[in-house]
């Protein structure tokens, strides 16, 4: 019989969480080895219909807020109804919910999930240190996220469970027609996908675009940035091109529920951000087929070997180190503004320059997805895990 597994999360909005777990309960439930049920701490939204569509049952604690008292104790009863075999929470707020009502509900094993390296807010790290002492065990999409929870002290079990993506969604998805581009036909296009927060530090990457422009127009000239999604920053952003010369090369299409159809279209895809606790769009990315160049730091070191299945850029790049040795927790700085802007076009002007080099990196990413990064793989390792704590 189906052993009944509660995941707790913070909400089922559209977002990389929300839709990740949506991919793990959908093929859980199909293989039938456990029984997956989905709690969402605010009331359920779209992905909430999604994972209910899949025959996935979703409870929501309709919290109206962080302090909504009403919503934890509809939480122990939940698990008094239900008697999970282990519950599963995902984000801050789901493991402090669940550590919180542990003494008051059934006793079974916690499996707490951490999906962040931000360092911000600063009362983070030293709260899911805190909650993991009290769990059976934590698990994390890369070593780096772990490795960061050590230094807050923490000893006890830790599992890596890489995210995983259908990869033939990216794989067979067919681009826009050029003429439903709003760039113009024939360009060159490198781009960015997702949220466009501060720390995705997507300024350095419209500096270092407009620094490889503008060294030779001529020879760039058909050269455009693409930068899909939305988020505080894209204000900001078009300051910035606008401050630089370049906002007749970048484009904001908005945000997409399709974004596989816009990876086809890039002809490099760019992640500047270092401190990715995973980096869900540069796996699909790379499913889609596309060379990707990423700052190296935090997860990328560990999904990106340089050279083979992607392009590694930083501050040490000079410096003959071996990349893809996942440093973890270790974050190195660029020396200014500049040095990083001219990490970015240096890395771009050699990706540009040799289509060869760009097929190679192609053919390196899709490997490396289907041989570690598909949603069977993470479901087999989530249960893995499972059978360890309930065990």
């Amino acid at each position: 019989m189906a052993r009944r597994v509660i995941f707790l999360i913070t909400d089922l909005d559209l977002g990389g969480c929300p839709l990740l777990l949506l991919r793990l309960v959908r093929d859980m439930k199909a293989r039938g080895r456990f029984a997956p049920l989905v709690a969402s701490i605010k009331s359920a939204g779209p992905v909430g219909r999604g994972i209910c569509a899949a025959g996935v049952d979703v409870v929501s604690l309709h919290a109206a807020g962080p302090w909504d008292f009403t919503a934890f104790n509809r939480w122990i009863g939940l698990l008094h109804s239900q008697q999970p075999a282990a519950v599963v929470s995902l984000l801050i707020h789901a493991n402090l919910l669940a550590t919180a009502a542990a003494t008051a509900a059934p006793p079974c094993p916690y499996l707490h999930t951490l999906h962040t390296l931000q360092d911000r807010p600063r009362w983070h790290w030293p709260l899911s240190g805190f909650i993991a002492g009290r769990s059976a065990g934590v698990a994390a999409p890369s070593r780096a996220i772990l490795n960061r929870l050590t230094l807050k002290g923490y000893c006890g079990p830790c599992f890596t469970a890489p995210n995983g993506i259908d990869v033939e969604k990216f794989l067979n998805a067919v681009p826009p027609e050029p003429s439903q581009r709003p760039w113009p036909a024939g360009s060159t296009v490198v781009g960015y996908v997702g949220r466009f927060d501060p720390v995705k530090r997507l300024d350095a990457l419209v500096r270092g675009f407009a620094r490889l422009l503008l060294s030779d127009y001529h020879r760039w000239e058909r050269l455009q940035l693409v930068l899909i999604g939305y988020g505080p920053m894209e204000g900001p952003l078009r300051k910035l091109a606008a401050e630089l010369g370049v906002s007749s090369h970048i484009y904001f299409p908005g945000p997409t529920a399709a974004p596989e159809i816009w990876y086809k279209t890039l002809d490099v895809f760019i992640n500047p951000c270092d401190v990715e606790g995973f980096g869900l769009s540069v796996v699909e990315a790379m499913a889609a087929g596309v060379p990707v160049m990423a700052r190296s730091g935090g997860a990328m070191d560990e999904i990106i070997t340089h050279d083979a299945s992607g392009w590694l850029y930083g501050p040490d790049e000079l410096s003959g180190r071996a990349k893809g040795a996942g440093r973890g927790a270790i974050r190195l700085r660029f020396a200014s503004p500049d040095a990083e802007a001219d990490a970015i076009a240096r890395a771009l002007r050699t990706l540009l320059s040799d289509a060869a080099l760009r097929g190679r990196l192609a053919m390196g990413g899709v490997n490396r997805v289907v041989g570690r990064y598909t949603t069977a793989k993470m479901v087999l390792k989530y249960e893995e895990i499972l059978e360890k704590i309930i065990g």
